[in-house]
């Protein structure tokens, strides 16, 4: 078990940790981060983490995307509740995670991303690169971009 994420309960939990992760929209660009740590060390993935105690879920993802990238976001909706459980070669639970899923816009004036957090790096993307087989991303993880981006277009920001 990793020392960090067995100090910090989220390893082999004794209940579900809600986290909070987001689809970042700027223009024609959502962002992106690669994981730095477990779970799925080095994937490319949503911004977020784990929701802090007395923070709202808008609150805990603005605070999130912020370190992880240095991007500042407005959250605009809840487009997903999605449970992320992660098991051992034995079946027990290793993660579990009860992730509410935001679409946010994100601050068209921040040009560079400084990765911090648990970030490993953070990009850019235009929407038309996103898919399984240009940066490995799940099918429940698309699936939350394309309901953001339809919810993008019928916001008005």
């Amino acid at each position: 078990m990793g020392e960090e994420a067995a100090r910090s309960g989220r390893e082999y939990p004794q209940a579900p940790i809600v986290g909070v992760a987001a689809v970042v929209v700027r223009g024609a660009e959502i962002l992106l981060i690669r994981r730095g740590r477990e779970p799925l060390l080095g994937a490319w993935s949503l911004p977020g983490g784990a929701l802090e105690l007395g923070e709202t879920t808008a609150e805990g993802i603005a605070r999130e995307v912020f370190e992880e990238t240095g991007v500042r976001v407005r959250p605009v909706e809840i487009v997903a509740t999605i449970d992320r459980i992660v098991r051992d070669e034995d079946g027990t639970v290793r993660f579990h995670y009860v992730l509410v899923e935001w679409l946010c816009f994100g601050d068209d004036e921040a040009l560079a991303l400084a990765c911090g957090d648990d970030a490993a790096e953070a990009q850019w993307v235009p929407r038309g690169e996103v898919s399984l087989e240009s940066y490995n991303l799940g099918a429940a993880t698309l699936d939350v971009i394309q309901r953001a981006l339809k919810a993008a277009e019928m916001t008005t920001r």
